[in-house]
């Protein structure tokens, strides 16, 4: 018998095991597999729409479509919720794990005359946003887990926010 045609034969086994291993492990993050989360006893304000996902009291909309800023905010309004308002570091750290490869619009915007970033309620952002320019008066989030500017003329997804029923 072939010792080497063995070895090799249980090499490209162990291999392509240990391959499908990582592929299912990772799958649901490379590709922003996201799950509806509700609560089993439903109590007020834990239960999101179909479709949402639920974290910390509030429900999270990931769009689909890509849209410019404003029309990004008309289509959460006509859901009844807002672009998100991503002013804590678990809300973010829950939107990047299931925005996945995707850049979202949220509800950031630049203040020229303040020369500040404000959130759409008008509190003030106190982190730092990436390649803040000239154009560039929006945020989104997602791809690169950071807060990055882009112009609010370029479509992208959203992230929409309300309150648990």
């Amino acid at each position: 018998m072939n010792w080497h045609m063995i070895i090799s034969g249980l090499i490209v086994v162990v291999l392509k095991i240990v391959g499908m291993t990582f592929f299912l492990l990772y799958f649901p993050q490379i590709f922003g597999e996201h799950n509806v989360s509700f609560s089993p006893t439903e109590r007020p304000g834990t239960v999101c729409p179909t479709g949402w996902d639920f974290h910390q009291g509030r429900c999270f909309f990931l769009s689909t479509s890509e849209n410019s800023w404003n029309n990004s905010m008309n289509f959460c309004k006509q859901k009844g919720s807002t672009l998100a308002i991503v002013n804590t570091p678990e809300k973010l750290k829950f939107l990047q794990n299931i925005s996945g490869a995707e850049k979202y619009f949220i509800g950031l915007l630049y203040q020229p005359a303040e020369k500040m970033w404000r959130w759409i309620n008008n509190s003030v952002f106190n982190g730092s946003v990436i390649s803040h320019s000239h154009n560039f008066n929006c945020v989104t989030i997602g791809l690169t887990k950071t807060f990055d500017a882009a112009s609010c003329d370029v479509n992208y997804r959203s992230i929409c926010e309300k309150s648990a029923q």
